[in-house]
């Protein structure tokens, strides 16, 4: 599909169709070939859990954009990934978008054929909401900008121990006078494995896996040379200060 533009009166711009083949990414790309400035963060995300990322889209010029969705738009990863949703921002709160007219925001009369507004002199803010089911580094096609997703998952001792289940027996008895008795009741045990993890000992990012005392706060990976023992790493999550200076912990930026 060809690029298709109409110009409107004064300051509007209706953007009718775009290149679809590489989906929303593209449709990021060709707003900012037309002028529109788009900013995506780089992101590190624990597989498994929901991961934010935040991304904005400013008009600076003097003319607001009208987009149509005539065809079924998708967010393309390179490798591809499962689980995820787009949000914008509208009133201060996140709503789920697809740039469909499903899903567009209530300002838009029903009347209207387009599915999203970039106004003029205007910031409009986007989430991208995803989960990982891997560690292995991403990139999402959006433009020049190229951001990148950085995936990681906590490895832990594998560790197991019986549990004994116990049930009881019963033979039932008849008696003289052909009533029902219980009797004859014995303990049975036997026993279930069951597993959990232990101390962790390591992370897998990117596919490889860094083993020791370690912990990822934000973009930061933290490696202790010692043991550090019930460590709260929500308020001790990186290197402290003497750590650094002794050499006992060294942090690695995984963004970098």
């Amino acid at each position: 599909m060809v690029e298709n533009i109409k110009y409107g009166f004064g300051k509007y711009i209706w953007i009718i169709g775009v290149i679809s083949l590489l989906g929303v990414g593209s449709l990021f790309a060709y707003l900012e070939s037309i002028g529109l400035e788009i900013e995506c963060e780089d992101k590190v995300c624990e597989q498994g859990v929901e991961c934010n990322i935040d991304c904005s889209v400013y008009n600076p010029t003097y003319k607001s954009f009208y987009l149509y969705n005539y065809d079924n738009w998708k967010i393309k990863f390179t490798p591809e990934i499962e689980e995820f949703s787009l949000y914008a921002k509208y009133y201060g709160k996140w709503r789920f978008t697809n740039f469909t007219k499903e899903t567009r925001f209530p300002n838009i009369p029903d009347e209207r054929k387009y599915v999203f507004v970039f106004p003029r002199r205007t910031t409009k803010y986007f989430q991208l909401r995803v989960i990982l089911n891997s560690t292995q580094r991403i990139k999402w096609d959006f433009g020049t900008l190229d951001p990148v997703i950085v995936g990681y998952d906590y490895i832990y001792e594998n560790l197991s121990k019986q549990i004994p289940i116990y049930t009881q027996v019963c033979t039932p008895t008849i008696d003289a006078k052909n009533a029902s008795h219980i009797e004859n009741c014995i303990s049975k045990v036997s026993y279930e494995t069951i597993y959990y993890n232990g101390d962790r000992i390591g992370v897998e990012v990117n596919k490889k896996e860094v083993l020791g005392y370690v912990n990822i706060e934000k973009s930061i990976l933290s490696q202790w040379s010692v043991p550090i023992g019930d460590r709260n790493f929500i308020e001790y999550g990186r290197c402290r200060s003497h750590e650094s200076q002794k050499r006992l912990c060294r942090e690695t930026d995984l963004l970098k």
